[in-house]
């Protein structure tokens, strides 16, 4: 979720930002770019982060500094994988605070939250899937893919009204009566998209899915 109203303290807002940046440097010189830069990858990544950052422009607001849009946040982590995935968020984050649509002083938060926590829940979901459940496609798209997204779309919603609450941004029963179950119900159409998106990259360009192996869940199934 992106922030559109001041609300945390200059504290937080200073150490999210440094922390975030730290973690960020630290994933980023772990990456081999030109390896990616070779196989195709970094093209399709850069492309991906800027429809990702339009499509976080679609959002309906519910109230003053509240509102709901898709994050894409599974996709893009099955798309490229945890280190790509959290640094592409972070620009997604980087660039919605550039065009206006979120407050440059939240900006460290909004990485912590969408970048850090949201591609490492996914991964996580992603990771555990994999080892616990056997190798197939529909296991891969409708237990990673859809349940991952809307697990880890509640998650992020939940931190965020905990968040704005804390710190006085609207009323508890603001937040949990009017906003919360928005929230909740909007991660089913953040499962549809990510299935659906999923679903023809797979088909149509697999190579652009760094978690999808056709030896892995589909050959001799």
């Amino acid at each position: 979720m992106d922030f559109t109203i001041a609300f945390l303290p200059d504290w937080l807002v200073i150490s999210s930002l440094i922390v975030s940046s730290l973690f960020i440097l630290l994933i980023a010189i772990r990456i081999d770019w030109r390896k990616t830069y070779e196989s195709g990858t970094l093209n399709v990544w850069f492309v991906t982060i800027f429809a990702l950052a339009a499509m976080w422009m679609l959002r309906a607001e519910i109230d003053s500094g509240l509102n709901v849009h898709v994050l894409g946040t599974m996709l893009f982590t099955l798309m490229f994988g945890w280190r790509l995935g959290i640094v592409g968020l972070s620009l997604v984050c980087v660039l919605i605070s550039l065009w206006g649509n979120s407050l440059a002083v939240n900006l460290g938060m909004a990485i912590l939250l969408n970048a850090l926590v949201g591609a490492t829940v996914c991964y996580a979901v992603f990771l555990i899937v994999e080892k616990f459940l056997p190798n197939n496609f529909y296991i891969y798209l409708y237990v990673s893919a859809f349940f991952g997204a809307a697990l880890n779309y509640c998650l992020i919603a939940t931190l965020s009204v905990l968040l704005l609450g804390m710190y006085g941004a609207q009323s508890w029963s603001t937040l949990i009566n009017d906003y919360l179950p928005f929230l909740y119900l909007m991660s089913f159409s953040e499962s549809f998209v990510t299935c659906g998106l999923l679903t023809i990259f797979v088909v149509y360009r697999p190579e652009w899915v760094f978690s999808f192996r056709d030896e892995r869940y589909l050959k001799g199934k």
